[in-house]
């Protein structure tokens, strides 16, 4: 004869569901410290405290293990759910005994009683979890950063040569023909200067003369490599050589009124000179204002003008040579250039203290 199986009793069934689920399941008070009524025994696992303690809160409770910067999110949203009928969800940190924070994800509801409304849910510890999570962050951020690292150094080296060609090519154009000119005009100055004194003497004022513009065409190429205003003056002396050279109007506003150091300044320099050029060419403006001061511990360069807008960093080699330049001081710059409403461009560095 066969017999049915035994109905387990609901003390029975509860005391066995909470020894198998990996979790502690609860049953507390709506209230600010979460009064238990029952508490698995999972929870001394995640905390580090016997379940007897939360009880009745016989010697702790609940809420004083919750994370202080946890504790409002945690409660504003239990009670947005039991005012809306809804289950919850989320996760929060525990303080445990052992004086680490555990991340644990909580799920409940609230449930009517004969006389009150508790909240039924489970806790369960998330922490390894959540620390493999960061890990990962912390790995993709870190391979992100070293990504453009490597593109920052590609287009490092490729400005670098381009520069060298750009030098190679300004010298032989340049001062190399008029050297060249001059030598062979000096050549012929010495073999007229026996029998033709006057005219070895013409020759020799024509060797003078591009001589000088040599002379010259080397100091326009070093001013475009380093200006030796930057280094004798500062900051403010250079980009007002910026400024008379330049084919619009250019004003330069000196908030700064001291000397940075000399990878910092010729960071905002040539930021400064480059974002001056790209208004002359570009846009159109009818004048131009740069402006260096100094704000929340960085040095910044401001350059404004009142032309077409439509800049962008995305375009142009010149800028985004810039964004590599000043990240080897830890800066950063900035476009804001509506179309129709002018461009300002900022360059910031972080000064040491």
């Amino acid at each position: 004869m066969t017999r049915p199986l035994e109905a387990p009793d609901s003390a029975t069934l509860l005391t066995s569901l909470a020894r198998n689920i990996p979790g502690a399941i609860y049953r507390c008070a709506l209230d600010a410290d979460w009064t238990m009524y029952l508490i698995g025994d999972e929870i001394e696992r995640i905390t580090g405290y016997p379940a007897s303690d939360f009880v009745e809160n016989r010697v702790r409770t609940y809420t004083s293990l919750i994370h202080p910067d946890d504790c409002e999110r945690v409660e504003r949203d239990v009670w947005a759910a039991v005012e809306a009928g809804r289950q919850f969800e989320l996760e929060y940190r525990l303080r445990s005994a052992w004086g680490e924070d555990r991340w644990v994800l909580e799920r409940g509801c609230a449930v009517q009683g004969h006389e009150r409304q508790w909240l039924d849910g489970i806790i369960f510890d998330i922490t390894d979890r959540r620390r493999f999570e960061e890990a990962a962050r912390r790995a993709e951020a870190e391979s992100a950063v070293a990504r453009e690292v490597a593109e920052s150094r590609k287009r490092i080296m490729h400005a670098a040569d381009d520069a060298r060609r750009r030098i190679e090519r300004d010298l032989h154009d340049g001062a190399q023909q008029s050297f060249v000119c001059a030598l062979i005009t000096l050549r012929r100055g010495l073999q007229r200067l026996a029998d033709d004194p006057q005219a070895a003497g013409e020759l020799l004022q024509t060797t003078q003369v591009q001589l000088e513009r040599g002379l010259q065409d080397l100091r326009d190429l070093a001013h475009g490599i380093h200006p030796s205003l930057l280094s004798a003056h500062g900051l403010a002396a250079a980009l007002g050589e910026v400024a008379a050279r330049a084919p619009v109007p250019v004003t330069v506003v000196d908030d700064l009124c001291e000397r940075l150091s000399g990878d910092v300044e010729a960071a905002l320099y040539f930021s400064a000179a480059e974002a001056v050029t790209n208004a002359a060419k570009h846009a159109q403006p009818t004048e131009v204002t740069v402006h260096i001061g100094r704000r929340n511990g960085s040095a910044h360069v401001e350059v404004r003008d009142d032309g077409v807008g439509g800049a962008s960093l995305e375009r142009g080699a010149g800028l985004r040579g810039l964004i590599d330049r000043l990240a080897t001081v830890r800066g950063t710059i900035r476009i804001v250039s509506p179309a129709g409403g002018g461009t300002t461009v900022v360059a910031e560095v972080p000064l040491s203290v």
